[in-house]
């Protein structure tokens, strides 16, 4: 197993090769001093992508990451991405091609508690949600402050489109 890390612009990429797979944290912005097509050429099998900490995604950051993708399909490797954030899922659900034929394991997502106030991103596992997800409903969850059920602060058809596309 090896462990790398790589900055490019103002992300940094750590990545943790084992056998023909790729596990892959990115932290920081995707935009015009972003390259990441040369990741593609460290993977053979596999991909797994975790974009919890990628605070931000211009529309050249876009180019670059479908430009991976792309790269990443060409050789044939399974991609899923891992606790998207709310970026990433913004630009999936206005470029279809931000997300490819990547699987998404999980993401996050704004909810709010009527009962404390308190506002957060979530985030939600696909799996074990996979039914309320595909009729585009938001899953309950409880306020991590006072328990109660929170609201999802999003309009459910718009924001989870993206696990609608292929």
């Amino acid at each position: 197993m090896t462990t790398e890390t790589l900055s490019t612009g103002r992300l940094d990429i750590q990545f943790t090769a084992e056998g023909g797979t790729l596990d892959v944290i990115m932290r920081g912005q995707i935009d015009e001093g972003t390259r990441l097509v040369g990741l593609a050429d460290k993977v053979q099998d596999g991909i797994t992508i975790d974009l919890e900490k990628v605070s931000f995604i211009n529309s050249v950051g876009v180019r670059e990451w479908i430009r991976l993708l792309r790269a990443l399909r060409k050789r044939g490797a399974a991609i899923r991405m891992r606790r998207c954030s709310e970026a990433m899922i913004h630009q999936m659900n206005m470029i279809v091609e931000a997300k490819g034929n990547a699987e998404v394991e999980s993401f996050f997502a704004p909810y709010v508690c009527d009962g404390c106030g308190y506002e957060g991103s979530m985030c939600l596992d696909v799996s074990p949600n996979a039914t309320k997800l595909s009729q585009l409903q938001a899953p309950a969850v409880d306020c991590p402050e006072c328990n109660d059920k929170m609201e999802f602060n999003e309009i459910p058809e718009r924001y989870l489109l993206f696990l609608e596309q292929v």
